[in-house]
């Protein structure tokens, strides 16, 4: 089997020929099996809600305020320069501003996410939730976000950028 991720791997736990195999050697019981497939899924879930509402609070809080910082003083500059007659491309306003957009609207698609996740159905039906809905969402916020890393300037972002990281100064 070629099971991609934790929420598809979980259920062979549930199989029968598992179940028999755990038995047969006396590692678990069936109810012990049964009572770690639960654990394994609650324990998934309640990783990915807290990363996700992280995430949320991190971009609404650090990252999108940055990039509107950056973006406010390209505009700024833009406009100064349009003031004394200057001609200028304003490619890297444009390129900012589109990122800004992309990353408010990923920031509301985690939002509602969130906001749906939960909502009774088992442990199974919340982690699949998870793995099909916050998990997808969550990367388009990464995405967005380290598109804006490389544009930012170094002294307005709020994180550590990956260069910094690799390279310690």
């Amino acid at each position: 089997m070629n099971l991609k991720t934790s929420v598809d791997a979980l259920p062979v736990l549930e199989s029968k020929e598992i179940k028999e195999l755990f038995s047969k050697y006396n590692v678990l019981n069936e109810r012990e099996l049964d009572s770690r497939f639960e654990i394994y899924l609650e324990q998934y879930c309640k990783t990915v809600y807290s990363e996700a509402n992280l995430m949320l609070e991190m971009a609404k809080t650090m990252i999108f305020p940055a990039a509107i910082r950056y973006q406010s003083e390209l505009a700024s500059t833009c406009a100064n320069l349009k003031l004394v007659g200057y001609e200028f491309d304003t490619d890297t306003l444009d390129k900012v501003t589109e990122l800004v957009k992309s990353l408010q609207d990923s920031i509301s698609v985690l939002s509602m996410a969130l906001s749906k996740a939960g909502h009774g159905g088992g442990a199974l039906k919340a982690a699949s939730y998870c793995s099909s809905d916050l998990l997808p969402s969550m990367a388009m916020v990464r995405k967005y976000a380290d598109e804006l890393e490389g544009w930012v300037a170094d002294d307005l972002w709020p994180l550590p950028t990956y260069q910094e990281m690799l390279f310690i100064k």
